[in-house]
C-alpha cells in the first residue's frame, strides 16, 4: 500500500502511519497474550501490580459486581486514538485497517498480500479486528477506493488535531 512520507520522521504521513499502527496493535492484541503497556490482560495485570492497585473480590454484597467491572476493564481495548477514526465509515475503517494489517504480514517470499487477496479474506480481517461479522462482497476497485478515502480522512483528522493542539499551546 502506498502511504506518502510514512518513512519521513516528523511528517504528517509518518505520524498518521504511527497512529494507525498503534491503534491496530490495541485492536488485534489478544486478551491472553503476553503484551505490555496495558494493552493485553497480562499487561494490564502487570501494570496494576506495579501501581499497587489490587482489586478486591473478597465476598460480600457487591463482590460479583466488582469482579465483573474489573474483568471488563481488563478486556477493554483502547489505544486513545479512536476519536481520529470517527469520520471514517465502517467500511472505510475495515478496508483501511485490513490494508495496513496486510502490509505488516508479508508471505514467505517477503511479498505483502495483493488487494485481491485482501478482498478475498476481508471477513477474516473483520473477525480479527472485532468488527461485525457479515458476508462481504466487494470488488478490488471498490476496496482501493475505501482505503484511499479512509486514509485521506485519517490524515485530515490528524492534521486537525495537530492544528487544535498548536492553537491550544499558543494561547
Amino acid at each position: 500500500m502506498r502511504w506518502l512520507n510514512r518513512e519521513k520522521v516528523g511528517s504528517l504521513g509518518w505520524l498518521s502511519w504511527v497512529i494507525i499502527n498503534k491503534h491496530l496493535d490495541s485492536l488485534v492484541s489478544s486478551s491472553a497474550d503476553a503484551g505490555w503497556a496495558g494493552i493485553s490482560n497480562t499487561g494490564k495485570i502487570c501494570d496494576m501490580l506495579e501501581s499497587g492497585v489490587v482489586p478486591d473480590f473478597g465476598g460480600g454484597g457487591g463482590s460479583n459486581e466488582k469482579m465483573i467491572r474489573a474483568i471488563e476493564q481488563l478486556t477493554h481495548k483502547d489505544s486513545g486514538y479512536g476519536h481520529l477514526f470517527e469520520s471514517l465509515s465502517p467500511m472505510q475503517r475495515l478496508c483501511l485497517f485490513s490494508a495496513v494489517l496486510a502490509e505488516g504480514r508479508p508471505n514467505a517470499r517477503g511479498v505483502t498480500p495483493s488487494n485481491a487477496v485482501i478482498v478475498g479474506t476481508l471477513a477474516q480481517y473483520a473477525a480479527e479486528l472485532g468488527f461485525e461479522q457479515r458476508h462481504f462482497t466487494m470488488t478490488e476497485n471498490r476496496f482501493e477506493k475505501h482505503v484511499l478515502q479512509g486514509k485521506t480522512r485519517l490524515i485530515r483528522a490528524v492534521n486537525a488535531e495537530i492544528e487544535a493542539l498548536s492553537i491550544e499551546l499558543s494561547v
